[in-house]
């Protein structure tokens, strides 16, 4: 790490840890998460690109209890990838965000750690790779849940227009509406590349989205498994770049199924229709037709601790692919 990474480092945790004899009249706490990862992508597929992720993760963060449901965030994610060099530096980002939380909702606006609000979006909706290379929504995040019914919009401000940076920013939706063995699930987001604040420049604003609308089954208490899940559904991708090409749309159909035992689990996605050109999505959707197989083993799981193990095989357009990944993810939280 460069000196001056490690000053801005040193600085943000000496700030946070002055604060805690600063606000003594309010309660305190302490959350540390870990995660460390290798995923290993043998990909030949257009579109994809071959690449190995592997690194590790910490974010300690304080949080300060204003008053009943208000906190504020503040804290570090500290990343790099193994083997550091010129074109592989550390990454410091900043976790500072205020959050409103009920039995009902929550509400944030900062630096928001993104891994717990949207791990459950699907991989066509937003790629996995954005828990490594962007830990955070830097923006706002609404969620709404009561008696089965769970429903968030985020926005996820990925760029501020300058010179030589166009505005970009993400605009999401997450959902799913769940009664006995059924449930039904959304998923949306919107990618808007807007221009520069260089006229001389001749670029043009592009948008592109998905939504998608499931409906499941939830068979885990009906059979021997530990975990049965499948839901079928449509989705609908978008794409445009004004002036240049109207809009494009993209139907398709996209089928899931989900099995878990003991420490075992087995999971295959299956989609039909036409190429999604998402650039926040994952690339293998960017093609008329793709499944995803994932072999699974959890060799340990605890409340605070998960290392998980799978290996993954991309089938597309005459291509077969592999991936290999393992992830250690550690949470830990201590009130004060």
């Amino acid at each position: 790490m460069k000196a001056s990474s490690f000053q801005k480092l040193t600085l943000i945790l000496f700030s946070l840890f002055l604060g805690i004899h600063t606000v003594s009249a309010q309660n305190i706490g302490l959350k540390v998460d870990f995660l460390g990862y290798a995923d290993n992508r043998e990909y030949k597929a257009p579109y994809t690109q071959a690449k190995t992720f592997f690194g590790a993760t910490i974010s300690p963060n304080l949080y300060f209890q204003l008053e009943e449901n208000h906190r504020l965030y503040g804290g570090v994610h500290f990343n790099q990838e193994f083997g550091i060099n010129k074109e592989n530096k550390s990454r410091i980002n900043p976790i500072a965000y205020y959050n409103y939380k009920t039995e009902h909702i929550d509400f944030a606006l900062g630096f928001i750690p993104r891994y717990e609000r949207t791990k459950d979006i699907h991989r066509m909706v937003l790629a996995d790779t954005f828990q490594y290379d962007r830990p955070n929504l830097e923006g706002m995040y609404f969620q709404y849940k009561k008696n089965g019914f769970q429903q968030a919009v985020f926005i996820d401000w990925t760029s501020k227009q300058g010179y030589s940076h166009r505005e970009q920013f993400i605009a999401g939706i997450s959902g799913k509406y769940q009664t006995g063995i059924f449930y039904l699930q959304n998923e949306g987001i919107l990618y808007h590349n807007a221009l520069t604040s260089n006229d001389s420049i001749d670029e043009h604003i592009q948008d592109n989205a998905v939504v998608m609308l499931r409906l499941g089954l939830d068979l885990s208490e009906k059979t021997l498994l530990d975990s049965l899940t499948l839901d079928a559904g449509a989705t609908y991708g978008f794409d445009r770049v004004r002036s240049v090409y109207d809009m494009q749309k993209s139907p398709g159909f996209i089928a899931n199924l989900y099995l878990g035992y003991k420490r075992f689990f087995l999971a295959n996605s299956l989609y039909l229709g036409k190429a999604v050109n998402l650039p926040q999505g994952d690339p293998f959707y960017h093609r008329d037709t793709y499944n995803r197989l994932d072999l699974g083993w959890i060799p340990f799981q605890t409340d605070r601790i998960e290392g998980k193990f799978s290996a993954s095989f991309h089938i597309s357009d005459g291509f077969f692919d592999n991936q290999q990944q393992f992830t250690l993810r550690y949470r830990f939280g201590k009130d004060w």
